[in-house]
């Protein structure tokens, strides 16, 4: 198999994990009891995924040298563990509120995305061309008609 192909075969998974693991996210975040503390219930959860992430590391092939791995690490990991908690506390309460399933990723993540085409051409110098101008005209529409009520 050519790299290329298997380059598109390789984002193609993990396109789909991602989808898949979304899906998930917000279906548990939506069902998840209303009697449940959230920040109880979001501990539990960082727990878990920090004992599941061990187990990983220490089962993954291959030797681990902590310290030098460790050297690689910078703010961006601490800055991401800020932003998982917004992100997971913001969803649970807002769904907490009544705000529809269906909606609730929909409606964060274009708006999300039209913040990121900013901050990808402001900071990053990132091109745009006419059909990512008539995506991004499309995407505010479509914010525009699903949040009407």
């Amino acid at each position: 198999m050519k790299l290329a192909h298997w380059t598109q075969l390789m984002q193609l998974a993990w396109l789909s994990l991602a989808i898949a693991a979304t899906v998930a996210y917000h279906l548990v975040l939506k069902v998840t009891p209303a009697g449940a503390n959230p920040l109880l219930s979001l501990m539990v959860t960082y727990g878990a995924v920090a004992v599941l992430f061990a187990g990983v590391l220490v089962l993954a092939p291959g030797e681990f040298a902590w310290r030098e791995e460790a050297r690689h690490l910078n703010w961006t990991a601490i800055a991401l563990a800020f932003a998982i908690i917004g992100l997971d506390l913001g969803f649970i309460l807002l769904y907490r509120t009544g705000f529809e399933v269906s909606l609730g990723a929909l409606v964060t993540q274009s708006a999300a995305a039209m913040l990121l085409v900013g901050v990808g051409v402001l900071v990053f110098r990132e091109k745009l061309g006419l059909a990512n101008g008539i995506g991004i005209v499309l995407c505010l529409a479509g914010l525009w008609l699903v949040n009407r009520r």
